[in-house]
């Protein structure tokens, strides 16, 4: 069966869309000075705490946190193999707890997730032969990242195909799948660092990473020079180049040129690798990425545009329009029109659904390119810039649609907790209890928009 639940009113649905749509296109228009150079704004840099400055520069600072996330880790692959099939904590820490979560913690957190994130731990554990420090020879070929893929198509492909294995084949539902997509991770993050330089996967194909990377530009957390006259003279170039203290910037950048979190892995190797203790790790207002970012670029684009289709797409599924056994359904038509199965007809209507909302989307940056008065004002540079624009839309539209997941169904996690495997076993009394869902219905639309 297809897994529905009650929506928004329509009023509320359609103010809500309203006023998203004019917060980002006013808003975020307005803020963007593409090209421009960052200039003072306000911040305060935690690490004018000496402790917080001294804590951070440990070599295990880092590892502090990524062992027990890999462990956690590793616990959910157990027990997504080992588990029931039905009663299995891995489904629901996986894509209810996690995945549902992620983005809240990319908004207030930035690249925190890419600090702590198992898969690149386990890569790290491999190329670098010990949990932390420094690595001058990691176990690498070293190869540099083709150059027709140094652009982000690589996880806009990914994406894509985890969105169709998830609502597709729903995965989200199997602990197994589940626990199988978590090592297909893995080796998808392992060989490409035994084969290429430093962290070319993260930068280029990881779409955990390039998702939250474009989200990181809303988030009050950052990484940057402190002066910017101080990395110029430098001559070392440490932060990208790494010494005895740190290691190599993981997705090739120098502290000064960063004016944006998309690429920042919060890793925190040029804190320790600063010959000038020269980085700061600021807290500022939300979405200041976007007075300062220097390059528009194509691929960051589509990305946003795919981002507010396969949400807006994921939400689609979820409601009796989408497949219903009484009455009209697309899928019932795709059915009736193609005589195809059940997976084919839901490839075909994921492609005709994704692809209108692009093609709406191209068809009103073509009419802004014509009504803008200016001939060197093409179709493609206002489909990049207005990119950016929507990625609010595309942002909070993911938070309303995961907070329905989190606060309608996170309580389920509590008997799961006594019970992981479902083993009928009652390690902490919780396996019985049967909870309501966290908010109400009504509680849960007013969040939502």
């Amino acid at each position: 069966g297809v897994m529905t639940m009650a929506g928004l009113p329509d009023w509320l649905f359609f103010a809500g869309v309203a006023a998203m749509l004019i917060i980002s296109f006013v808003v975020v228009e307005r803020l963007n000075a593409a090209g421009k150079p960052a200039v003072d704004y306000l911040k305060i840099n935690l690490l004018g705490s000496k402790f917080l400055r001294n804590l951070i520069k440990k070599r295990y600072f880092r590892f502090l946190f990524q062992l027990p996330t890999l462990i956690v880790f590793l616990f959910l692959i157990y027990a997504g193999i080992k588990g029931h099939a039905l009663i299995n904590i891995t489904p629901i820490l996986t894509w209810t707890i996690w995945w549902a979560g992620l983005v809240l913690i990319v908004l207030f957190f930035g690249k925190a997730w890419c600090c702590i994130c198992p898969w690149d731990f386990i890569a790290s554990l491999v190329v670098f032969l010990k949990p932390f420090g420094v690595t001058r020879n990691p176990l690498t070929l070293g190869l540099k990242w083709p150059e027709k893929l140094k652009n982000i198509y690589p996880a806009i492909g990914l994406f894509i195909v985890l969105t169709f294995f998830e609502l597709g084949y729903k995965i989200t539902s199997s602990p197994r799948d589940t626990a199988v997509l978590a090592i297909v991770i893995i080796c998808l993050s392992l060989v490409p660092a035994l084969i290429f330089e430093r962290r070319s996967f993260c930068k280029y194909a990881c779409m955990v990473g390039r998702i939250s990377g474009l989200y990181a530009m809303f988030s009050p957390v950052e990484i940057r020079s402190k002066n910017k006259k101080v990395c110029e003279n430098c001559k070392t170039k440490d932060c990208y180049n790494g010494n005895d203290l740190g290691n190599p910037c993981p997705t090739f950048l120098t502290l000064p040129d960063v004016d944006e979190n998309t690429y920042c892995l919060l890793c925190t190797e040029c804190i320790k690798s600063c010959p000038n203790d020269n980085v700061a790790v600021n807290i500022r207002p939300f979405g200041t990425d976007f007075k300062f970012f220097k390059e528009i670029r194509k691929d960051e684009a589509i990305l946003a545009v795919i981002l507010l289709a396969l949400t807006s797409f994921h939400g689609l599924t979820m409601t009796t329009i989408w497949d219903s056994e009484e009455g009209w359904s697309i899928i019932g038509q795709i059915k009736s029109i193609f005589g195809s199965g059940d997976l084919t007809s839901f490839a075909i209507a994921m492609g005709i659904i994704n692809l209108s909302i692009i093609g709406i989307y191209y068809f009103f940056c073509t009419l802004s390119a014509m009504f803008a008065g200016d001939k060197t004002v093409s179709r493609n540079k206002v489909f990049q810039y207005y990119g950016y624009s929507i990625l609010p839309v595309a942002l909070f539209y993911h938070l309303g649609h995961n907070a329905m997941h989190y606060f309608m169904e996170g309580q389920k996690i509590i008997p799961l907790l006594s019970d992981p495997l479902g083993q009928n076993i009652k390690r902490f009394g919780t396996a019985r209890w049967e909870m309501k869902p966290l908010l109400s219905s009504s509680s849960v639309w007013m969040l939502q928009v």
